[in-house]
């Protein structure tokens, strides 16, 4: 097993999230900035590692998407001051949240602009100066669907490259990040309350959604399916401590795996989000649901998307257990003679499981090895109620 040491940045990412949204804003005409003298004013600003918001803004206030901004769990607000430093900033932002993926050397964070502008900046740095980032792709899709598909989307106002006056790693000593602009979504995240219905829900907009853009066929590409099966060996042979549910038979789930893994008939195919599970829909004041972040989506199998649902289902096997393909796709795949529906989520998980070994050394970096065999129990039950 291989060891790696995680670099802690010298100030928090939610500091350094700042002053890259302040270098980005003097390049964009789309976000409050300040300009000739008042450009040098500095603002106060709370900050953890994660999260900063200006002293300005009122937690307590409803101001637009004021719910994105509370714990789902305690009802509380997260934008709270209690122990947390102050810091100066010449960012316009309001709030600025790093991104979950971030590590040491590629920072992402989303800045929110809810008082002087009903906006978003999402920015993600790139590891190579010269290659972009999801971001980019990402936002050209969804550029494509705003108005298109049964959800709200943002629509993206501005997009570009920030290569100056960003402090980090790189060739030329300085980063480079991909950025864009998006209309904010007046709208909260789905209540844990409401979780279950919002799920059934949102698979039927995605049905909706793929009927409006329309599918295409093709067989699963020979590189995936042997880099499935291969991964998914190694994690029924040679598996981390404690990541298999004791009850399941590993040589048994590795034939099935491996028999669906050989079915050369086609799956079904189109303009897939990436991921919209519950954590990446708002539910806005208008009672309609939100689709956002789309820096993953791209044209692959659109079971991908019904497995990112059923993963952030509160109960995804008793979501699963009612699974059946949508009616507006069912012509299609008869026409086609497409692997039935179920069996795609099974092959979308088991491509999913291709990162497992990827996933499982972030998890031993974060400490968080107990949480990942969680995830890992119920994506090896789901799979065995979803194979033949």
């Amino acid at each position: 097993m291989h060891w790696y040491t995680y670099a802690v940045p010298a100030v928090s990412d939610a500091v350094r999230s700042l002053e890259w949204a302040a270098a980005i804003e003097r390049t964009t005409g789309s976000l409050p900035s300040a300009r000739g003298v008042a450009r040098l004013r500095r603002r106060h600003f709370f900050h953890d590692n994660r999260i900063a918001f200006s002293d300005r803004l009122d937690p307590s206030g409803a101001f637009p998407s004021s719910g994105v901004f509370v714990n789902q769990r305690t009802g509380a607000s997260v934008l709270v001051t209690d122990g947390r430093p102050r810091v100066r900033s010449t960012a316009a932002a309001d709030v600025v949240v790093a991104g979950t993926m971030r590590t040491a050397e590629q920072l992402r964070f989303r800045a929110f602009y809810v008082t002087e502008a009903g906006r978003t900046l999402v920015v993600q740095q790139r590891f190579a100066p010269g290659t972009p980032t999801p971001l980019v792709a990402g936002s050209a899709h969804q550029r494509s669907v705003v108005g298109r598909t049964p959800f709200t989307v943002p629509r993206v106002l501005e997009s570009g490259l920030a290569g100056r006056g960003l402090a980090g790693p790189g060739p030329s000593g300085g980063a480079v990040a991909d950025w864009l602009v998006e209309e904010a979504v007046d709208g909260a995240a789905v209540r844990p309350e409401d979780a279950s219905d919002t799920v059934v829900e949102l698979l039927a907009l995605l049905a909706e959604t793929w009927q409006r853009l329309g599918v295409t066929h093709a067989p699963l590409d020979g590189e995936q399916r042997s880099r499935a099966l291969a991964a998914f060996t190694g994690l029924a042979e040679d598996p981390p401590p404690g990541s298999w549910p004791g009850a399941l038979d590993r040589p048994a789930t590795l034939k099935r795996a491996r028999a669906l893994l050989d079915d050369g008939r086609p799956l079904t195919m189109g303009l897939s989000h990436g991921d919209p599970g519950l954590g990446n829909v708002l539910r806005t004041t208008d009672g309609r649901l939100a689709l956002v972040d789309w820096e993953d989506a791209g044209h692959r199998p659109l079971a991908h998307d019904v497995l990112k649902v059923l993963m952030s289902a509160p109960d995804p096997r008793a979501l699963a257990a009612t699974l059946d393909a949508p009616a507006s796709l069912r012509p299609a795949l008869g026409t086609a003679g497409a692997v039935p529906w179920r069996l795609q989520v099974a092959l979308a998980l088991l491509l999913f499981l291709s990162g497992w070994r990827n996933r499982y050394f972030r998890a031993v970096k974060r400490g968080s090895v107990k949480a990942a065999d969680r995830r890992m129990h119920t994506m090896l039950r789901l799979l065995d109620d979803l194979l033949p």
